[in-house]
């Protein structure tokens, strides 16, 4: 087993009443190299417009949404990993990936 790591980005709540996020702008692109800072998108809520940092560095492997879309808080957008992970742990990650009550990720179960 490898020490790969892959990190979700879901919709973050930035307030007590936000329910969801509309995504305005993706900054980086899949494939992109990530560090933990970066900015990687622009998020709008009925009340609040803020931008998504990174958390963990890697490479983005996958954005689940484009520009415009809207989705609930908690919900997985996006999916950063160590570059040596491959696209088949991506997808199983992706597949099996659930949002805890409060909207935190939750890792896919190991298969």
């Amino acid at each position: 087993m490898t020490e790969a790591r892959i990190h979700a980005l879901t919709l973050p709540k930035w307030g007590l009443s936000m329910t969801e996020g509309t995504i305005v702008t993706l900054h980086k692109a899949e494939g992109d190299a990530v560090a933990a800072g970066d900015i990687l998108a622009d998020i709008e809520s009925s009340k609040i417009a803020n931008e998504l940092e990174a958390r963990d560095a890697g490479v983005l492997r996958r954005w689940l949404v484009a520009e415009g879309d809207t989705c609930e808080v908690g919900a997985l957008i996006g999916v950063i990993s160590d570059p040596a992970v491959g696209d088949d742990e991506v997808e199983r990650f992706v597949r099996g990936f659930a949002p805890d009550a409060g909207g935190d990720a939750l890792p896919a179960a190991e298969a």
